[in-house]
């Protein structure tokens, strides 16, 4: 069997295991491991490799630093600290298994500071990287990691940025909470680089509307969405860019006029002035709720 794969497979496949990085290791009937390029591998053809060979893990991938066996424990709670130190965490989820632990590692490490703690879930589809020294936004190319990611491993991440921390005897209950928060809205969310929990809560906050507040909301432009969904989708857009005219045209591709026109437009028919904060967050929910029917 193997010499059948070496033919098909030729040069992508190996035996050494000194060289594991950017391949899927199996092991054949009889014990033997090998390893196929990830790169020369479609989706259909690792399904079909799954299912008639075990998956070889090195026990290198098993072996944690001090650091992450540090985490480790009290994210699972084996572990009580109680440390004020800083603290974030950046979970990411994928919608394939990350197979290559050591390359996945490799380029999380070339984009976070050393003192990040990259974390693998046991269905190797999703994680967590702990920043344990503060950075800006701007200063760390969490969007970056996303684009670097996605191309590399062939796999689509979504991210999630998490909040600054400082108890670190609450670790494990704001890493669920986090996790749990974001898993529970992952379907409502628009395609973005990274989220944060100015994208979760409102969709957090309908999650858990009761349908009394819901119907309210739906009520208060469901004429539109059956007219009018091009203004509707203007004026998300125009409070998701802080009301800014010149900002929202830029990314609507349309001219500032015709954005200005269609605001006023919705003024004229709701009474509902969006350029006013208390009213331009009602109507944003009432239209989140609406594209969650």
């Amino acid at each position: 069997m193997l010499n059948k794969l070496k033919n098909h497979y030729k040069e992508t496949l190996t035996t050494d295991l000194s060289n594991q990085s950017g391949y899927m290791w199996f092991t054949t009937h009889t014990g033997e491991p090998f390893g196929i390029k990830q790169a020369a591998l479609s989706d259909s053809e690792v399904q079909l490799l799954q299912s008639m060979f075990d998956r070889y893990e090195n026990e290198t991938i098993h072996r944690y630093t001090p650091s992450q066996l540090k985490w480790k424990k009290i994210l699972s709670g084996e572990n009580n600290v109680n440390e004020q130190e800083f603290y974030r965490f950046i979970h990411f989820f994928s919608k394939q298994p990350i197979h290559d632990h050591t390359s996945f590692s490799e380029a999380v490490s070339g984009l976070f500071p050393e003192e990040a703690v990259l974390l693998l879930n046991e269905d190797n589809k999703s994680g967590v990287i702990i920043e344990t020294s503060k950075q800006e936004f701007n200063d760390t190319p969490y969007e970056a990691l996303k684009d670097t990611l996605s191309t590399d491993f062939y796999n689509d991440l979504s991210i999630y940025i998490g909040l600054f921390q400082t108890d670190r005897a609450v670790a494990k209950e704001i890493y669920d909470r986090e996790k749990n928060d974001f898993l529970s809205v992952q379907g409502y969310l628009q395609p973005k680089a990274v989220y944060t929990i100015a994208d979760l809560l409102p969709l957090m906050l309908l999650h858990n509307a009761s349908p009394e507040t819901k119907k309210t909301l739906t009520g208060l432009l469901a004429e539109w969405m059956e007219e009018d969904r091009e203004t509707l989708n203007t004026i998300k857009v125009f409070v998701e860019c802080n009301m800014n005219i010149s900002l929202a045209a830029k990314k609507l591709y349309i001219h500032r006029n015709s954005l200005q026109y269609r605001v006023d437009k919705f003024f004229d028919r709701t009474g509902i002035d969006v350029k006013q904060f208390k009213n331009a967050l009602s109507v944003y929910m009432a239209i989140l709720s609406l594209e969650q029917l």
